[in-house]
């Protein structure tokens, strides 16, 4: 989203301009699933407001909301394993959409039991902004009948701007869209990665005593506020048998703005160290944590999890 209204600038020029041209974006069931799929991620990465402005209905008022009723369906964040569209129909500017989706369940120690399928109900609408979720049902089958069409606000300001400046902004708009679409590939790329979900359905539970001897959380000695700054995190497989699949994930405190929280290792060969860094910039001076740092890995076939002590770091 850190671009979208540079793109919206790029795109409208464009179009004003060169209407005629030929150029092709994305069809509408692709934008659809694309939409149901962000908004899902964006649930599961505890990311209620990029949720909400994929969003605009009844169903829920404010951010927070979208967290409240997730969580009552069992679905928290983290849990969302495995996202399946199972039918898709158009009609006009308005879609149905039926996706399941496999969720962990977990125990009071918040260790996975197992998983359950929990289907979903989107209904989304065409508008100036593309397609937008205006209905979510987890009971009831959403059909077109009697389905309205909301009033989804589109600020003027963009718009008007572009509609009186056409003709300055298209002579400008050819740079802007090769820029626009080498910034597009690097959001997506560093998307996908984000969107990676780690798997602990099935993972036995190990203390954190026996972790703690082979991963290690090294801080960066200056940390200041506003600036990028890193936590690396080393691993070191002492056993003749390799790590397969090594991930760590944890909770950040909301004065950390992080680049990627899901660190993703591979395979770590028997003795050998690998290591991987959270890059974080903080907002606020004092005491900031990582709570919960989550350990999961494959191990001559079984698959283990363990949580280390919090990270604390020193702001200034």
């Amino acid at each position: 989203m850190k671009h979208k209204l540079f793109y919206i600038i790029c795109f409208l020029a464009l179009t004003l301009a060169i209407f005629q041209s030929g150029c092709i974006g994305k069809s509408s069931e692709e934008s659809v699933e694309s939409t149901v799929l962000d908004f899902l991620n964006a649930v599961n990465e505890d990311d209620s407001g990029l949720a909400f402005s994929l969003y605009e209905g009844k169903d829920f008022l404010a951010p927070a909301s979208i967290s409240m009723i997730f969580k009552n369906k069992g679905i928290i964040p983290g849990s969302i394993t495995d996202t399946s569209i199972i039918s898709q129909e158009i009609v006009g500017n308005l879609a149905i959409v039926k996706v399941e989706c496999s969720v962990a369940t977990l125990d009071l120690s918040g260790n996975t039991r197992g998983n359950n399928v929990v289907p979903i109900y989107f209904r989304l609408q065409n508008s100036e902004l593309g397609w937008i979720i205006t209905r979510v049902s987890f009971n009831d089958v959403l059909t077109f009948e009697n389905a309205e069409l909301v009033n989804i606000e589109v600020e003027s300001t963009s718009i008007d701007v572009i509609a009186d400046n056409a003709p300055l902004i298209s002579v400008l708009a050819f740079a802007m869209l090769g820029a626009g679409l080498y910034l597009d590939k690097k959001d997506k790329a560093k998307k996908k990665e984000n969107n990676r979900i780690i798997d602990f359905s099935g993972a036995v539970p190990v203390q954190k005593e026996a972790i703690a001897q082979y991963v290690r959380f090294v801080p960066s000695q200056q940390i200041s506020v506003g600036k990028a700054t890193g936590v690396d995190v080393w691993v070191k497989n002492f056993t003749q048998q390799p790590y397969n699949n090594f991930a760590i994930k944890a909770k950040f405190a909301n004065s950390l703005e992080v680049d990627k929280i899901n660190l993703f290792f591979g395979d770590i060969a028997p003795g050998e160290t690998a290591k991987k860094t959270w890059v974080m910039t903080p907002k606020l001076a004092g005491w900031a944590s990582i709570e919960e740092p989550t350990v999961v890995f494959e191990y001559n076939g079984t698959r283990y999890t363990g949580v280390l002590d919090p990270v604390w770091l020193q702001v200034q």
